[in-house]
């Protein structure tokens, strides 16, 4: 309280409870309440298209980015009251720092001026933060975004279907991606996004009944051709990624039903997919059968020698390797080869020149087919470190977002079995170089960014509240 009798937002955060943190601070006008139509109208769009990665490979993400950043960052500079850049924010920043000042540093002294394969691409952190802001300026919108989002879904699941070909066995494409495989990943995150959109609006009466009905028509949809695509996609890491996942989703969306509605549901859900997999069983054996095959007798080898080393040599120099498996694990043994010559700050962009050296340099890829390899050669243990720090940060905002009622229990769930999914999927493929990696980083950072300033009862204001606390004289 100041000398007129007043307190200003700084000194009302103090002490405040996890219950308050749900509510706005009386006397606030945050910016979104006094923005423009046109603009909150723009904003959605370019949360839309930061989310499209789902649905089009495209570069539209990186610029929607860009903007929806200056947009935020011209209210956070306008903003007289605003969430304050922490010790999140300044690791998010200084690893970008690192980042570019390290690939500097290599192109500058090397002598072909190394740039690596899409290195640069990790200092995308830097915009973690004000896209948190941004998250912010815009949360009042969210929930009609997300819907505009499922809708935008549905409709390209609708107008990209390949229902004739899938039946017949053949290899499709799903919505509109570069391969199959980055559109059956992309098809599994919806069904995990669907599954936790539909059950809030089964379970939160007091959401916006519409929009519920809205949920409730297109969900199943967009779940029976999702698992359609993914089953045509034929992306055996999806399916192994979804296979162990699924369990998962069944145990948690028993807590959001009754027992006895909630096991009749998954009983039914589960008797429809283990019918469809008969169906198919056939296609699914030639498609997945050798690969199998090949991989319990490479564990069996492993097994019986405890030289991984040689067993990866002699599966690789096997004919009744499929060539798929064969080209990962040449990347693989390269991508190892290279992180162990300096596995604790990796190569950064001179990789490749360390690439040419290895054994299987005449592999036809340097997409390394493995997220977790990806950073390992460039950034080695200390930049698997940060990159964790960063991801446990955001998981814990998330967490004491949903412990505190800032966010609904079904996002919190959507949140963690989408990044699980996502992390199964690395094993096999290097999402996290493409597309639709980066716009899940781009958006699950700027939510963990939002979770974080509401946690400390931050907001964007348009104007420096200033609440009467006491009338003083008669």
């Amino acid at each position: 309280m100041d000398d007129r009798g007043t307190t200003t937002l700084d000194s009302s955060r103090v002490n405040t409870s996890p219950a308050d943190l749900t509510t706005r601070p009386p006397g606030i006008t945050t910016a979104a309440s006094v923005m423009p139509k046109f603009m909150a109208i723009v904003g959605g769009l370019l949360w839309l298209l930061m989310a499209s990665p789902t649905v089009v490979e495209s570069d539209a993400y990186r610029y929607a980015t860009a903007i929806l950043s200056m947009i935020a960052l011209y209210y956070y500079l306008k903003a007289p009251v605003k969430p304050r850049t922490d010790w999140i924010g300044w690791l998010c920043m200084g690893w970008a720092a690192y980042v570019m000042v390290r690939f500097a540093i290599i192109y500058w002294l090397t002598s072909q001026h190394d740039i690596g394969a899409s290195d640069w691409l990790y200092a995308f952190t830097f915009f973690f933060p004000i896209l948190g802001v941004g998250f912010l300026l815009y949360e009042e919108l969210m929930e009609k975004i997300v819907a505009a989002y499922f809708a935008m879904v549905l409709i390209m699941l609708v107008a990209t279907q390949h229902l004739r070909e899938v039946f017949a066995g053949e290899t499709i494409r799903p919505l509109i991606m570069n391969n199959q495989i980055h559109g059956a990943v992309a098809c599994g995150m919806i069904v995990i996004f669907t599954l936790f959109w539909l059950l809030h609006y089964l379970t939160e009466k007091s959401s916006d009944r519409r929009i519920a009905r809205f949920a409730y028509i297109v969900s199943p949809f967009i779940f029976a051709l999702c698992f359609i695509a993914i089953y045509g996609a034929k992306s055996k890491g999806v399916w192994l990624a979804l296979g162990i996942t699924m369990p998962l989703l069944a145990l948690v969306t028993l807590t959001y039903l009754r027992m006895k509605s909630g096991i009749i549901a998954i009983v039914a859900v589960a008797v429809l997919l283990i019918a469809g997999i008969y169906g198919v069983r056939h296609n699914l054996d030639k498609t997945a059968g050798p690969t199998v095959s090949a991989a319990l007798s490479m564990v069996e080898s492993v097994t019986g020698s405890h030289d991984l080393g040689g067993v990866m040599t002699t599966t690789i120099g096997s004919s009744d390797t499929p060539v798929s498996m064969d080209e990962r694990l040449q990347l693989w043994s390269n991508s190892w080869e290279v992180f162990s010559s300096a596995p604790i700050f990796g190569w950064g962009n001179q990789w490749l020149e360390r690439w040419a050296e290895t054994r299987y340099s005449h592999v036809q890829y340097t997409l390394l087919h493995n997220g977790y390899l990806e950073i390992l050669v460039r950034f080695g243990l200390f930049g698997a470190a940060v990159m964790s720090l960063m991801l446990g940060v955001f998981l814990r905002a998330a967490w004491l977002a949903r412990k505190a009622g800032i966010i609904p229990r079904a996002v919190w769930h959507a949140y963690v079995l989408c990044l699980v999914f996502f992390s199964l999927t690395l094993l096999s493929n290097s999402n996290n170089r493409l597309a639709i990696g980066e716009g899940l980083a781009f958006t699950s950072s700027a939510f963990a960014c939002w979770c974080h300033m509401r946690l400390k009862g931050e907001y964007l204001a348009a104007a420096k509240p200033v609440r009467q606390e006491a009338v003083v004289g008669a």
